[in-house]
């Protein structure tokens, strides 16, 4: 993880994503836009930093999850909690959806 953080343009979730698919080392959470958006809407990050989005979620999440876990949150996001235009009826995580909670409440 070090020796890649110090390559021009390299941060932690680049690191992460080359050192779980080229190497099988998983040492993190790569946080991206959809891990981001949706780890804030399910109320499971409270931060806007990714670093520290990442701790957060290496806090709840099972270390034998955490290859996993950014590409579920990917394809979620992509396919039903998209930026502009949820499809919270169709999710299966609303009842668990802070953001969901307070749309209900409107």
């Amino acid at each position: 993880m070090d020796e890649l953080l110090e390559l021009p343009g390299v941060a932690r979730k680049t690191a992460n994503i080359v050192l779980a698919n080229a190497y099988g080392i998983v040492e993190g959470i790569p946080v991206d836009t959809h891990v981001s958006r949706l780890s804030q809407r399910l109320g499971i990050a409270k931060s806007k930093d990714p670093i520290k989005i990442e701790k957060e979620l290496m806090e709840i999440v099972p270390e034998k999850e955490w290859f996993d876990f950014p590409y579920l949150l990917q394809a979620h996001g992509r396919t039903i909690c998209t930026a502009k235009k949820p499809k919270c009826e169709e999710c299966i995580l609303k009842d668990l959806c802070d953001y969901y909670a307070t749309l209900s409440q409107n």
